[in-house]
């Protein structure tokens, strides 16, 4: 199967306490889904022309362990199944030391032009 991997570095604006998803100074969940989600659309980026691109649909994150600003964080994306516009990815995600979290992710293939027109 397809996969990528990429690297982050954990900032300030990424902990819990400035996100205000918890009061520590360690990453944050919706730093670490952004990170996961990321790697996930640089994987299958090249696959679009210019009028398609993909957005999240849905995502499983189990959270497992903290890790501090400053930190490299390694993530993991491979594509698990392709269905004619929803993708699924399994992510995993590590620090230095150990396994910091893992998901299971989908994306939709849109037309740019046509979802943008459901704004109001």
């Amino acid at each position: 199967m397809k996969r990528l991997t990429k690297l982050y570095q954990v900032t300030e604006t990424q902990t819990a306490l400035q996100m205000g998803s918890g009061d520590l100074e360690v990453l944050a969940t919706p730093a670490l889904v952004a990170m996961m989600e990321n790697c996930a659309k640089l994987l299958i980026a090249p696959e679009f022309s210019a009028e398609h691109t993909s957005v999240g649909f849905k995502m499983e994150l189990k959270h497992l362990a903290p890790t501090a600003v400053g930190s490299e964080v390694k993530v993991e994306a491979q594509i698990e199944e392709a269905d004619k516009n929803k993708i699924s990815f399994s992510i995993k995600a590590f620090d230095k030391e150990q396994l910091i979290g893992e998901a299971f992710h989908q994306r939709v293939i849109v037309e740019t032009a046509a979802f943008l027109k459901k704004l109001k």
